[in-house]
């Protein structure tokens, strides 16, 4: 026997072969879940659990279905009252059903990160969101509202974009750092993020010298996220794999008459029952304008501002074609609050400022500032009447049929 003859060594053999069958399991796996998920997705249009809502794997998939349209928002989408977008598109009335994503707080930070995490899928597809005015007239929201709604998969999926240039996720770092308690535990997507936020040339250098390993990461958690969405699907054993589908002819007209009816009755009801303490007190009245300064100031140094322009940008970068629907403002509670006409028109102005440099369609809803039967309370919740509105124009939006007004 030659001592310079070499022999295969079986420990080796035996490891290499082991990871085979990991890569081809993974492998497996993931193109069993990508299959489940298109399969079952245009079913979970009206599912809010955090399989959808926190991951990326069936907004991705949703965004790959024709008839499937995304609409991003906050508590709006969750509450219990006719003509949601998602009952009312339920059976395809028009040809789609409406994909809802959100929930309670969701500002434009964390809308504009699931956007951001969607990635290519996102490219030449519609997409909607419902804008909540009140997030608009505070400084910053509420914290818990940025760290209930955010997810490290999607954060991740964003520091680590391939679809977005660096400045933008810069930006994106600068505005995530302000909320470091959401990062406890992610030491890795914390340390990018500050060397985003730098913008020194040797935090850009580390930024590239940890994109490997960062990607590495989001590659194990899209493979959890894919699984867990299977997971999710397979707890559901009723969905069904074709959603029924019954066109008909929309009368926007008709529906109009029974939502306004609908509502006048929900509002006379609650009027019946009401027993104090009520859940809302109509606030002290103060002189009209006596707080058009102070509103006003607040408002504009909103940093929902700044987070709204992170999420045109991403729009823009990724090549989504949006419509952003915004509520009214209350005019009679603001006015209560002496907050007059003149300083109110500030919103839906700067609202349009901030959209028309993108090319993004805007509708906002002036003509029901004093109609109380639009929502469904005095908070940025749609009413029965409002939900009609909107259905509209999503519909419009859709099939292209009119431009958006």
């Amino acid at each position: 026997m030659n001592a310079g003859t070499s022999h295969p060594k079986p420990h080796l053999i035996a490891a290499t072969a082991a990871l085979l069958l990991l890569a081809l399991g993974v492998a497996g796996g993931w193109l069993w879940c990508s299959q489940l998920e298109a399969r079952y997705v245009s079913a979970l249009a009206r599912d809010l659990s955090d399989a959808k809502l926190q991951g990326v794997a069936l907004q991705r998939a949703a965004f790959t279905e024709p008839d499937l349209l995304v609409l991003y928002g906050s508590s709006e989408l969750l509450r219990d009252v006719p003509n949601t977008a998602a009952q009312f598109f339920a059976e395809y009335p028009s040809g789609f059903r409406v994909f809802p994503v959100g929930k309670m707080g969701t500002g434009m930070l964390s809308m504009a990160q699931k956007i951001a995490a969607v990635g290519s899928c996102a490219q030449g597809r519609k997409v909607a969101y419902s804008l909540s005015p009140s997030l608009f007239f505070e400084p910053t929201i509420d914290p818990s509202y940025y760290s209930g709604n955010f997810s490290a998969l999607q954060a991740r999926q964003l520091t680590y974009s391939a679809y977005l240039s660096y400045g933008l996720k810069r930006d994106f770092a600068r505005r995530m750092l302000a909320y470091p308690s959401t990062l406890e535990g992610h030491w890795l997507l914390e340390s990018t993020l500050r060397h985003l936020a730098s913008g020194k040339t040797l935090d850009r250098v580390l930024y590239y010298a940890a994109l490997p390993l960062g990607l590495m990461q989001n590659f194990v958690g899209r493979t959890q996220d894919h699984f867990e969405a299977a997971l999710d699907i397979i707890a559901q054993p009723d969905l069904p794999e074709n959603p029924f589908k019954k066109r008909r002819i929309l009368n926007w007209a008709e529906h109009l008459r029974q939502a306004d009816g609908i509502a006048k009755a929900m509002a006379a009801k609650a009027a019946a029952t009401a027993k104090p303490p009520k859940p809302w007190q109509p606030p002290a009245r103060h002189p009209r304008g006596s707080r058009d300064a102070v509103w006003l100031a607040k408002m504009n140094k909103a940093t929902e501002w700044a987070d709204l322009n992170l999420l045109l940008r991403t729009l823009r970068e990724l090549g989504a074609r949006p419509l952003l629907l915004s509520m009214p403002v209350h005019a009679a509670d603001l006015e209560a609050v002496g907050v007059s006409k003149k300083a109110r028109d500030a919103y839906p102005r700067r609202m349009h400022d901030a959209t028309a440099p993108f090319g993004v369609p805007l509708v906002y809803f002036k003509q029901h500032e004093d109609d109380p039967l639009f929502f469904s309370d005095h908070f940025d919740h749609l009413g029965a009447k409002g939900w009609v509105y909107y259905d509209e124009k999503l519909d419009a939006f859709f099939h292209e049929e009119t431009p958006p007004q």
